[in-house]
């Protein structure tokens, strides 16, 4: 796909009309003017849990409110038409939140927002992190190492061990504990 667009400025219409206007670019950039787009100054936008927004601060009914608008969806709502009315979502085709470039952005219903979200370079790797442990654990919440090193605190400690500081060090419960212990729990592993 050829990137090599022209860069295009529009305004973003904003809830509460003010001396200082905002536009956002194909490119996913920010700007502030007053008199015309061309002569505005180029924002940083703020990052919020990834996501690059433009924040600004009004005046309303007397008061100081803060408003929030997240730069992937104006560049969208500028830029790219929706094919139905519930496209509501905003994709990262790269799965790159910060960017927020036209080519890399496309409107989504919720269940292809969920279909994209899963499959996530970030959403596949906790995934296979998360079967990894499962299948060390056993579908267990103690590796067998864990049950190992407890043991050998048992062992090693005598009348001194402290079911309580095992427990909340291991992040089990005291009676989990207490049934490792006895041998009801992981007694064929022997220290």
């Amino acid at each position: 796909m050829n990137h090599f667009v022209i860069e295009q400025w529009k305004e973003y219409p904003i809830q509460v009309p003010g001396k200082v206007r905002y536009a956002v670019s194909n490119y996913g950039r920010l700007k502030s003017f007053t008199d015309s787009i061309e002569n505005g100054r180029i924002l940083k936008g703020a990052l919020t849990e990834g996501f690059l927004f433009l924040r600004y601060i009004r005046m309303n009914n007397g008061k100081r409110k803060s408003y929030f608008h997240s730069v992937h969806k104006m560049v969208a709502e500028l830029f790219i038409p929706k094919d139905t009315e519930n496209q509501e979502y905003v994709l990262h085709l790269d799965y790159d939140k910060l960017n927020n470039q036209l080519y890399n952005l496309k409107w989504a219903t919720y269940d292809e927002m969920r279909a994209h979200a899963f499959k996530s370079p970030l959403t596949q790797a906790a995934f296979k992190k998360f079967q990894e442990n499962n299948i060390k654990r056993d579908g267990r919440k103690l590796t067998s190492t864990q049950v190992i090193r407890i043991k050998l605190k048992m062992k090693r400690q005598g009348e001194k061990f402290s079911v309580r500081k095992a427990a909340k060090e291991f992040g089990v419960s005291e009676m989990q504990i207490y049934r490792i212990k006895w041998g009801e729990n992981w007694g064929h592993i022997q220290v």
